[in-house]
């Protein structure tokens, strides 16, 4: 009998719709052959699969797949599927497969075979490889297709893609099975044997691949730090005040209890450090790295499209660049301040229609709270003495103003920044779990959008400020002044200065139309860590002082009161 290293095993993965064949269907399927002694994967193919009449595809499973109108366009019938995947076979009666997590897979392919070859007995003999793994590396935080890859030195995108899924399963079959015959499992034969025989016990102790003294023994000062594969490639970035407390306490007991957290910590097989000399400097230099190196772990600095939004006075109209209409931004989505335009409208005696209703309210059209519910909460929200004898648009805009700060100095910033829970691309099966709509929670979501609008049109001008300054800072517990300067939104100077030294440096005066035209999603995600950044510094007893323009210097309690508001 052939050897393990010497055998052609068809891997296959599947994307579905359901938990199984009476909840879901096939939405994709790839297979291709692997052999451990040959490089690559021969006959390599991945279709999308078409769906029974009506059937729906929810939002996580688009979301995470990818799916869309035009891949529908190219997919293949079920039965089309099955008979291009036995022919990769050569109908062979009995054919060695390795799926990833074959339980799962398996379903759907008996339910394939049933119908479609009713009278030929299913010719698929699957073993699952994530039932080898947890017997190879029973202490291993986890086995899912990406961690294993991912310690085994290969890297898998993290959309669920079939073909992605395809290779990096082959990639561990391979290395499998060279732990497999160092055990003496060589053949097919050798591996069922082995699979049906008692599994040791389960080990509660994880084991990360990377020796705890490497990261017990980081410096005790502020940097950078990147967690890195076997393979080089960088997995995530994070930033410290003190590498030496901050990079232990992702592998300490309880502190990464969560699924994506275990998945990554299962790669690290290794830990870059860049010292910076202040923790501002390392929350610095942490955002240029994610966006130079995209890390899959890190998502919320990693921005898809690079362009900004400006929105007009009244709010109704949006332009990807400032002009004569669209002055006020830059913004980071067309949605930043739509509710703010809903709610205007709504206090300058519009009728409130479904679409005015939703876009108040954050939500997609199809989500607007209903017509009674609104209509209370809303004259509740209207009642503020801010919001009251409003006769004019202009006072109408001054009067949310007013109401923003009101509400920013009553609600907790946190607050202030969640995303609404029903945006525009919310589901019809996600919608299920969220609760119905009554006039306190149309009140609630009211003055969220108000006070989040506001806080990004001040933000707007903020950063336009800030693209060309010169900033003094000194951190908490240190007696060390340091001084940032920046030009054209780029840090071009960082370095120590006495407290008595004069910062001669010149500041551009370039024109704040210029800059909002030239603030990118790169430059407003800089800046916006910097903001973050002197806040912290103020909030924690630091000093800063920001000099805007040639000779203007924002300081003390007139620099903390603005930063309040962006």
């Amino acid at each position: 009998m052939q050897e393990l290293s010497d055998l052609d095993v068809l891997i296959i993965d599947c994307q579905t719709t359901g938990a199984s064949p009476a909840l879901g269907a096939v939405l994709e399927i790839g297979w291709g052959i692997a052999r451990p002694t040959l490089p690559g994967i021969r006959q390599l193919q991945a279709h999308w699969v078409t769906l029974p009449d009506e059937h729906f595809v929810g939002f996580h499973v688009r979301r995470l797949t990818g799916f869309g109108a035009s891949h529908a366009a190219t997919a293949i019938r079920p039965f089309d599927a099955w008979t291009r995947l036995r022919q990769t076979t050569n109908f062979a009666a009995r054919v060695p497969v390795a799926i990833h997590f074959a339980r799962f897979e398996l379903a759907f392919l008996r339910d394939w075979s049933g119908r479609f070859e009713p009278d030929t007995s299913f010719p698929l003999d699957a073993v699952c490889v994530h039932d080898i793994a947890c017997r190879l590396y029973p202490d291993l935080p986890r086995r899912s297709i990406r961690a294993l890859a991912g310690y085994l030195g290969h890297s898998v995108d993290l959309a669920r893609r079939c073909m992605g899924h395809v290779e990096a399963t082959a990639f561990i079959w391979c290395k499998l099975t060279t732990e497999l015959a160092a055990l003496g499992v060589r053949t097919w034969d050798d591996l069922g044997d082995w699979l049906n025989a008692p599994p040791p016990p389960r080990s509660r102790r994880r084991r990360y691949p990377l020796p705890s003294a490497r990261y017990r023994a980081m410096p005790d000062e502020p940097g950078v730090y990147h967690f890195v594969r076997s393979n080089g490639d960088v997995l995530y970035v994070g930033k410290a005040a003190s590498l030496r407390k901050r990079v232990p306490s992702h592998f300490t007991a309880g502190a990464s209890t969560t699924e994506r957290a275990l998945e990554m910590l299962t790669q690290v097989h290794d830990i870059r450090i860049t010292l910076a000399r202040t923790p501002l400097e390392a929350a610095l230099l942490e955002n240029e790295s994610i966006k130079a190196l995209r890390p899959p772990y890190n998502v919320q600095l990693v921005a898809g499209d690079p362009r900004m939004w400006f929105t007009s006075s009244d709010f109704g109209a949006s332009s990807r660049q400032p002009d004569a209409i669209c002055r006020r931004g830059p913004l980071p989505s067309i949605l930043s301040v739509r509710a703010l335009g809903a709610i205007a409208a709504l206090l300058s005696g519009e009728t409130p229609s479904a679409l005015l209703r939703a876009r108040s309210v954050g939500a997609a059209e199809r989500w607007a709270p209903d017509e009674a519910s609104f209509s209370v909460g809303f004259a509740r929200f209207a009642a503020r003495p801010s919001l009251t004898s409003v006769p004019s648009t202009i006072d109408v805009r001054r009067s949310l103003a007013a109401t923003a700060r009101q509400i920013i100095v009553a609600t907790k910033e946190t607050a202030l920044s969640e995303a609404s829970d029903l945006e525009a691309d919310s589901s019809d099966d996600e919608a299920l779990a969220l609760p119905a709509w009554d006039p306190a929670r149309v009140v609630r979501h009211l003055e969220r959008s108000v006070a989040h609008a506001y806080q990004l049109l001040q933000r707007a001008r903020w950063l336009c400020l800030l693209y060309d300054s010169a900033i003094v800072f000194r951190e908490p517990a240190s007696s060390q002044l340091r001084l940032l300067l920046i030009h054209h939104g780029n840090l071009v100077e960082a370095r120590d200065v006495a407290p008595d030294e004069p910062t001669a440096q010149s500041v551009s005066s370039h024109p704040l139309h210029d800059r909002k035209a030239e603030i990118d999603r790169v430059y407003y995600d800089r800046l916006r860590t910097l903001t973050s950044e002197l806040k912290r510094v103020l909030r924690d007893d630091g000093t800063v002082a920001v000099r805007v323009g040639q000779n203007h210097w924002l300081r003390g309690a007139t620099l903390a009161n603005l930063l309040r508001w962006v």
